[in-house]
């Protein structure tokens, strides 16, 4: 795809569709993440985000393959579909019942069960490139986990939000059921892919894990009140970067498929400057207004935000990479990314303390970003491996 079939009708009106869409449904889930961080107040919704922290590592344990497998290889027409459901199934079931065993609630297990269902068909539909499809479902999930989360709050409390955002995936099993149906299980394609996959499972495993240790490690160290502070500064993030994830989310197919998207990857990475330039010295004067009880968030955001940068320009990579069926090279980063990640918690909050905490997010991301880009210099200077043809 050259810069002139992004321009045309179907590529605006895909970018469109995926652009309104992702806005609209993670607008809406932000929201009421903001909403709940009044409500709940900094305890408890540190604890949510230690919970859900908890159950997104292990929901990335139970999906064996990943979704870019399911991604890469259904936008290169390959029929993987239902061997991935019926695997990542089982293993969900296994995932929820140890949950279970172990922390004795319910929306725990119902969520690794539900955010496995709904991510891989998220996959299919983004592989298959039906972008008002998968516009429709990501906007319902929103609306289902806020709906569902509140109704639930105001029966059960607090436990109600994290089984609720559970239950919110589960409407959406129909179409991996149907898939399920063809019995069509290409054991013999994942065989001979076995390699891929196990890098793209690497891969799904260390992100996740990437993104969530430092939940796990704040709590211990400062407690749930702080975390719902740095769980708030994260959503501001998440809010800023949503532009960013809609273009990852087309350009992946696309990079899949053989075709250029670089200039479209150059204008994004200039967008999340300014995006960063806007958390930095906005969002510091809004989130007192809004949230006064949250102090410490005040000094930890604009920091925060200059992760957008890295954040973004590591997704471009992890695009092409990706695309290439070279994966193993973003599972070392990320894996370089996490030992920078804990170390630097350890270390720069005993210097800064609060602080140190973001300093250390967003020298994480920007590890990632300098590793990519070095792997993609050194792969096409000195091996002449094109990694991209654009």
């Amino acid at each position: 795809m050259n810069w002139d079939n992004i321009r045309n009708s179907s590529g605006i009106k895909n970018i469109s569709t995926l652009t309104v869409a992702t806005i609209s449904g993670n607008s809406i889930s932000a929201l009421f993440w903001l909403y709940l961080a009044g409500l709940l107040g900094q305890e408890n919704y540190g604890e949510l985000g230690y919970l859900i922290a908890i159950a997104g590592i292990t929901s990335n344990v139970a999906l064996i393959g990943g979704v870019w497998v399911m991604t890469v290889y259904t936008a290169k027409e390959k029929e993987v579909q239902p061997v991935l459901y019926l695997i990542s199934i089982i293993s969900s079931g296994i995932s929820a019942i140890i949950l279970y065993v172990i922390f004795q609630n319910s929306g725990l297990s119902i969520y690794v069960i539900g955010f496995v269902i709904f991510n891989l068909t998220l996959a299919e539909i983004q592989g298959r490139k039906l972008y008002q499809t998968y516009a429709k479902f990501f906007v319902l999930q929103k609306l289902f986990f806020v709906l569902i989360s509140l109704a639930l709050f105001q029966v059960i409390g607090a436990d109600g939000i994290l089984l609720g955002y559970g239950l919110s995936y589960i409407p959406f099993l129909n179409r991996m059921y149907s898939s399920l149906k063809t019995k069509k299980y290409n054991f013999k394609f994942i065989k001979e892919k076995s390699g891929f996959i196990a890098n793209n499972y690497s891969l799904d495993l260390t992100g996740s894990i990437t993104g969530q240790i430092d939940k796990l490690m704040i709590v211990p160290l400062f407690g749930f009140g702080l975390l719902g502070n740095y769980y708030l500064g994260l959503q501001v993030i998440s809010i800023l970067s949503i532009i960013p994830g809609v273009i990852f989310t087309y350009i992946l197919p696309q990079d899949a498929s053989g075709k250029s998207t670089n200039k479209l990857k150059i204008i994004t990475v200039l967008g999340s400057v300014i995006l960063a330039i806007l958390g930095v010295f906005l969002a510091p004067i809004v989130v007192p207004m809004i949230f006064p009880e949250y102090k410490e968030s005040i000094s930890l955001i604009p920091i925060l935000s200059i992760s957008i940068i890295p954040s973004t320009i590591s997704s471009m990579y992890t695009s092409k990479f990706l695309g290439k069926e070279k994966s193993s090279y973003v599972v070392i980063g990320y894996i370089i990314s996490t030992i920078v990640l804990v170390l630097g918690i350890l270390i720069l909050t005993e210097i800064f303390q609060v602080v140190g905490l973001a300093i250390a997010y967003v020298l994480s991301a920007s590890v990632l970003a300098i590793f990519l880009i070095s792997i993609n210099y050194l792969k096409r200077s000195y091996f002449g491996e094109k990694l991209n043809d654009g």
